[in-house]
């Protein structure tokens, strides 16, 4: 079985007509997006690095709100199609200079 987990990012960091749902916490100190129902920061992510060389100076405390260290995750929406460029309209091609 294959676990699919959409793209995620940090929510100041994504345009507003781009923003999902929140989907978890993103930590700045170790750019790793928790779960949204954990409560402490403790473990591995659901996204990020797999292996970071130092622990996080965050690690263990709870998701108090109002802290500045984490913010809400959210899904990260496909961008939208691009318009058509604009067709110049048909006519006769204009005369060459003499």
């Amino acid at each position: 079985m294959t676990l699919r987990i959409p793209p995620v990012a940090p929510q100041s960091r994504v345009a507003a007509e781009r923003r999902g749902a929140v989907i978890g916490r993103f930590c700045h100190g170790c750019a790793v997006s928790f779960g949204q129902y954990e409560a402490r920061h403790v473990g591995k992510g659901i996204t990020g690095r797999d292996h970071i060389a130092s622990p996080c100076p965050h690690e263990g405390e709870l998701f108090r709100a109002g802290e500045t260290w984490w913010e809400p995750a959210v899904q990260v929406l496909p961008a939208p199609p691009a318009a058509a460029p604009v067709a110049a309209p048909a006519g006769p091609a204009p005369a060459p200079p003499k």
